[in-house]
């Protein structure tokens, strides 16, 4: 990127907080650190505030948001170059403290572009069209990650066959299903808390194997209180269990050469129903993806899903429980 001291100033937006994080981490690693990013207080606290100890003097988090200009001005401190989330940028709250005005949102330059839904933009568009200059998407038609089955499949489900992909991987044993008849989403009381202890107890067996074989892997599920089970598990089984799970919505933008994917549910659809969340979780391997869910409501109630479309098209690929047990995938 080539920038002026003279510039009104550059509004760099993506839309995930994890993509943000990556548009500042590339930035530092070229030696430009004359910017600022602003990230929801949410996502920088409770979730991931260590995937910003890199660039920690750089962020602005939404609680330290001032009230005025002055204030503002203050914690930019000089900077032109704005990173946020494409969500942000259009929130009152970010408009009345002022980067804005102090930052004309005039240039916008928007990192892959080609994963937002047209709609995303209207937001931005409506609050400042008359303001923008030069509006830039960067994007690619061609996946790099993904093995050429399941980049197959999330091209034709998601992309009308839009997306191309580029990988040396070709079997379709990089996905592999994992039947847990027996396990059974759970609920803790009234409250919203998912969870599916036979799903955890299967994502810990896989990660053993994989550890065993110095295989670099994460797990991913849709609910917090799956991940937190998950992590409690690996630590009791003196596996590696710091920075290996994680939420769907957080693990946006990451990867990994391995990913154990726990869907938790077997009887309500819930998560599922949302398939760019949905086809979030199922994009972020680079060699293979495990994943342990219950066969029957995947090719019942779900499936009409992205993941019910998925068992259907790897009918072949499913293996049970004591296959895992065995080390057989």
């Amino acid at each position: 990127m080539k920038y002026r001291k003279e510039d009104c100033g550059i509004w760099l937006v993506a839309q995930s907080n994890v993509a943000v994080k990556h548009i500042a981490e590339k930035l530092a690693d070229i030696g430009f650190l004359n910017f600022k990013i602003l990230v929801s207080q949410d996502f920088h606290f409770e979730w991931h505030e260590h995937l910003y100890k890199k660039i920690e003097c750089n962020v602005i988090c939404s609680d330290e948001f001032a009230d005025s200009d002055i204030g503002t001005e203050r914690l930019l401190l000089g900077s032109k170059v704005i990173i946020c989330t494409l969500g942000l940028l259009s929130t009152q709250r970010l408009v009345a403290s002022g980067y804005t005005r102090l930052v004309p949102v005039e240039t916008v330059i928007i990192d892959e572009a080609s994963q937002i839904e047209l709609g995303d933009y209207l937001p931005l568009l409506a609050r400042f069209g008359r303001d923008i200059k030069k509006l830039v998407f960067i994007g690619d038609d061609k996946q790099h990650r993904m093995p050429k089955p399941i980049g197959w499949f999330i091209s034709k489900h998601v992309y009308d066959g839009r997306l191309k992909t580029i990988h040396n991987e070709s079997s379709r044993r990089s996905c592999v299903l994992v039947d847990i008849s027996h396990g059974q989403e759970s609920r803790s009381g009234n409250s919203w808390v998912i969870g599916n202890a036979r799903e955890v107890d299967a994502a810990v067996v896989v990660a053993r194997k994989l550890y065993s074989e110095g295989k670099k892997y994460r797990i991913i599920t849709p609910y917090d209180a799956q991940r937190n089970l998950l992590e409690r598990r690996l630590e009791d089984a003196t596996l590696p269990w710091e920075d290996k799970c994680f939420n769907v919505d957080s693990f946006q933008g990451n990867e990994d050469d391995y990913i154990i994917i726990s869907v938790v549910r077997s009887d309500k659809i819930g998560f599922l129903t949302n398939s760019r969340r949905t086809n979030v979780m199922l994009s972020r391997c680079k060699r293979g993806m495990i994943i342990c869910t219950n066969r029957a409501f995947l090719e019942g109630k779900a499936k009409s899903s992205l993941m019910g479309k998925l068992a259907k098209e790897w009918a072949d690929g499913w293996i049970s429980w004591r296959d895992i047990l065995q080390g057989k995938f």
